[in-house]
Order: C-alpha cells, then structure tokens, then sequence
C-alpha cells in the first residue's frame, strides 16, 4: 500500500500531466479551428458625406463555431483626417492604427459602431484588416488577414463668405446679361404683358386682340446653355498653401451649386490629377442632382499630393473653344505670370470670363492688369472662419 504522502505526490503528478494534456490540446485545436467561422467586415454608415460632419464606422465580428474566442483583436489602418472620438488602443503617425479588442462566444455576433468626424475633403479606403486571436491561456497569437474593402467620399464643404456671395452676384448679373442678348426666335414659351423695353416685333396681336391688353411673346435663349468652371491648383511657389487649394476647391463646389440650381448646365476642368485614375478632372456640362453628385466625387477625389499638371497643357483645347454662349470663369490663387500671360492671351481672343482669387489679407495679388484679367479678389480669411 502507498503511504498518503506518495498518493498526494501521485495526485499532483496525474493533475500536472493532465494540465499539460489540456493545454497542448487546446493549443492544438485554436491553432487549427480559430479561423473556422470566424468573419468580420468594416462599413461606413455612408456612402458620401461633407466635410466637418459626423458618420460612424460600423465593425462586425461573427463567430459561428461552437469555440470560443477569449480575446481578439481587431487591427486596421486608415487616413488620420478621419477624427475618431473613441480612439482606442490605437496609434496615430502618417495613417491611423487602431486596435479594438474584444471577447466572442460560441455562435456569437458583435457590432461596434465607432463614430468619427471627417475634418477634410477626400476619397478615404479601408483595403482590409486583421484578426489577432489567442487561445485560452493567451499563450500564442495567430493572425488572419480579412481583405474587406471599405469607401467613403468625404465631398468639400461649399465656401460661405460676403466676398464671395458679392462676386457670385456679380457673376449672376453677367450671366443675366448675356443671356438676354441672345434669345432663340424658334423657342417658344409663353406669353405676357408688353413692357417699354420690348420691341415691336415680338408683340403677339392674336393674344392682344383675345386679352383687349398688348401682349408679347416670351422666347428661350440660345446663349449660355453651360457655364464652365476652370480650377487652377498649380502652386510652384516655396512654401505649399495647401489651405488656399482647399478653399479653390470649396468655391468650385459652391458656384457649380448655384449654376446647377438656376438650370445652368455646368462643366468644370481642374488640373489636379484624380487619386484613383491619374487623370486630369474633365467633366463635361451637365445639369441635376445627378450631375452634382457627380462632380462633388470628383471634387473628392482629387489628390493634391501629387504636382498639377500644366494648366495651359492640360486644357489647351479647352481653352482656346469659342466661349460666347458660355460664361466661364477661372478660379486660382495662383497668381505667377505665365497664369496672367495665358488669360490675357484668351482675353485678347475674345472671350469673355470672370478669374476669383481668394487670397489672405496679408498677400499681394501681384496682377499688372486687374481691369483687363477681369480679377476678383475674394477674402480667404473670411470665408475659413465660417
């Protein structure tokens, strides 16, 4: 018979031994089912938001086997502009790395809805993730990539400013102008009473002879069907004045907003290159919310990163098309003489066109020939305060 202090040593060897079981045992089923059935997906609540608005990053973890998974951890990367409220075990340098970690049950879901707020204009992507798990004694980490791509078009934010709302008055009124100089004799759309400033011929004598009062005929316009809008994002000065570029595009965003509004079929060309083809944005004239949309994820898209292109290069053929049934306008606050030279060549061609230069107080506009170049020059101090 065994004495109690070798059945003691005996118990302690048996528990040992069956500890060690267990653990090689467990070690060997997580490192082999951990993954099975294990999915996990990231999603934007939007698909396309304004710059400055809050949206939320959803963060869904699926276990559908019966092993559980004590801890997890969630890693993926994205563009710091993206502010997140909750910023976790995370880590902030040229990307945002956040690292969520959580516990899953057998057969088990969890969401996580993480709000942020996009301080900046772009085109944001999430290409994947990664899903860190341990087993039950955390002992070892095993790692599977998810490739879950996730989008959201962060459109600029329209500018506001007195400046601004002045010089689109002023545009208004030119285009007012121009499109009553020149209406379509075959385009018919309805009556109304004769005003001093009518002529003869347009006076609709069956209509006056049915009312008893002189009624005139009111004919469509041929002229300025589109507008288009030419955006200068070329900055080969020194010092880089990203926040000047931001605001060209903000102004863009606003005006085509206005054209669009009023019925104006618009098109705008920019020299900066789109993040996801490399091309030059060319949008052809176009009217709707539809067409807005379209250009507001061009807007987003463009990558200001990399060197514009040579405007004159760019859109020479552009350039030199006849203008008169379009108003253009150029927005740039680049202000280098081969920009000038270009505008007054076009300016001496005949073409008619508005250039708005938003600039700091401080800033000299350095234009020889304000009069001729048809400057405005728009208060960018005023309209980033708002």
């Amino acid at each position: 018979m065994l004495s109690s202090g070798m059945e003691t040593e005996m118990l302690i060897l048996w528990i040992g031994l069956g500890a060690a079981a267990f653990y090689f045992l467990q070690a060997r089923i997580y490192g082999r089912f951990w993954d099975r059935g294990l999915a996990a997906r990231l999603f934007f609540s939007a698909q396309s938001i304004t710059e400055g608005e809050r949206c939320f990053l959803s963060e869904q973890v699926e276990n559908r086997k019966s092993l559980p998974l004590p801890m997890l951890k969630v890693k993926f990367q994205v563009s710091r502009k993206l502010r997140f409220e909750d910023e976790g075990d995370s880590a902030v340098t040229d990307q945002y790395y956040r690292n969520d970690i959580l516990s899953l049950g057998p057969r088990q879901r969890v969401t996580r809805r993480i709000p942020f707020c996009c301080r900046a204009r772009g085109y944001y992507r999430i290409d994947g993730l990664d899903l860190v798990a341990s087993d039950l004694f955390l002992s070892r980490e095993m790692v599977k990539r998810v490739a879950e791509e996730s989008v959201l078009y962060v459109y600029p934010r329209p500018a506001r400013g007195a400046s601004l709302d002045a010089a689109i008055r002023r545009l208004n009124g030119e285009i007012l102008a121009k499109r009553h100089l020149l209406e379509d004799p075959f385009e018919y759309r309805g009556i109304r009473e004769y005003a001093p400033f009518d002529e003869p011929r347009s006076v609709n004598w069956k209509a006056t002879a049915r009312t008893g009062d002189l009624m005139v005929n009111l004919r469509g316009y041929t002229a300025l069907r589109a507008a288009r809008i030419f955006l200068n994002l070329d900055d080969r000065g020194i010092w880089k004045r990203q926040e000047l570029l931001e605001l060209c595009i903000r102004i863009a965003a606003r005006i085509a907003q206005e054209l669009l509004r009023q019925g104006i079929r618009t098109a705008v060309f920019c020299n900066a290159r789109d993040v996801l083809t490399g091309e030059v944005m060319r949008l052809a004239p176009g009217a709707g919310a539809g067409h807005m949309e379209q250009l507001n994820r061009s807007f987003a898209r463009l990558d200001l990163e990399k060197e514009a292109v040579s405007f004159e290069e760019a859109f020479g053929e552009e350039l030199e098309a006849d203008g008169r049934d379009t108003a253009t306008l150029f927005l740039s606050a680049q202000t280098d003489e081969d920009f000038q030279r270009l505008l007054e060549r076009i300016s001496r061609s005949g073409v008619e066109f508005t250039w708005m230069c938003p600039l700091f107080a401080r800033m000299e506009s350095d234009v020889a020939q304000p009069e001729r170049l048809h400057f405005i020059r728009l208060d960018a101090e005023e309209m980033l305060d708002e």
